[in-house]
C-alpha cells in the first residue's frame, strides 16, 4: 500500500511537471492570413432601412464605423427620444411658475405648516399681551361705570324714590 501511494504521488509529480513544461513552450502557430476587410456599401447610399451588420466588422476602422453609426442614427425615427430618458432634459433653464401657481404654495405653506416653537412662544406671549391689556380696558370700563352709578342725585337726596320713567318723586 506504501508503493500505492508513492506511485499516486509520483504520476502526480510527473503530470504536473509535464503541464508546466508544456505551458513554457507552446507550440508555433502558423500565423493566420489576414482576411481582407468586407465589402462595405457607400455611406452616401445607407438609408435607415440598409444593413449596417458589415460596418460592425472588428476589421473594418473605426473612424468609418462611426461615420455609419453617425448616419444610421441621424435618421429622425432613431434619434427621437422615448419619454423614457427622465435624465436626458437640460434642467438648467427651467420655466418661471406662474404667479397663481406661486400664490397657491404659499398658501398651502401657511396652512399646513407647522410653525416654529419659537414662533408659537412669540405669538402666545403677544396674546397674553393683548388680552392683559383687553382686561385692563374692560376694568377701566367697569370702574368708571361704577363712579356713575353711585354718584348721589341732588334733587333727590337718596330718601325717596325717583319715577325714572316721568322724572317725577313718587
Amino acid at each position: 500500500m506504501a508503493q500505492d501511494k508513492e506511485n499516486r504521488l509520483a504520476r502526480w509529480s510527473r503530470l504536473k511537471r509535464e503541464s508546466v513544461r508544456a505551458a513554457e513552450a507552446p507550440t508555433p502557430t502558423p500565423p493566420a492570413p489576414e482576411a481582407p476587410p468586407p465589402e462595405l456599401p457607400p455611406l452616401d447610399q445607407l438609408g435607415p432601412d440598409s444593413d449596417f451588420s458589415s460596418f460592425m466588422d472588428r476589421r473594418v476602422d473605426d473612424g468609418l464605423r462611426r461615420l455609419a453609426l453617425k448616419k444610421l442614427f441621424g435618421d429622425p425615427r432613431l434619434n427621437a427620444a422615448d419619454g423614457l430618458d427622465v435624465f436626458s432634459e437640460d434642467y438648467s433653464k427651467l420655466e418661471d411658475l406662474p404667479q397663481e401657481m406661486v400664490a397657491k404654495l404659499v398658501h398651502m405653506r401657511r396652512t399646513l405648516r407647522r410653525p416654529d416653537p419659537e414662533q408659537e412662544k412669540e405669538e402666545e406671549v403677544q396674546a397674553q399681551q393683548q388680552a392683559t391689556q383687553e382686561i385692563g380696558a374692560e376694568e377701566e370700563v367697569v370702574a368708571e361705570a361704577e363712579v356713575e352709578v353711585e354718584k348721589p342725585d341732588n334733587e333727590n337726596n337718596g330718601d325717596e324714590p325717583k319715577d325714572v320713567a316721568r322724572g317725577q318723586d313718587t
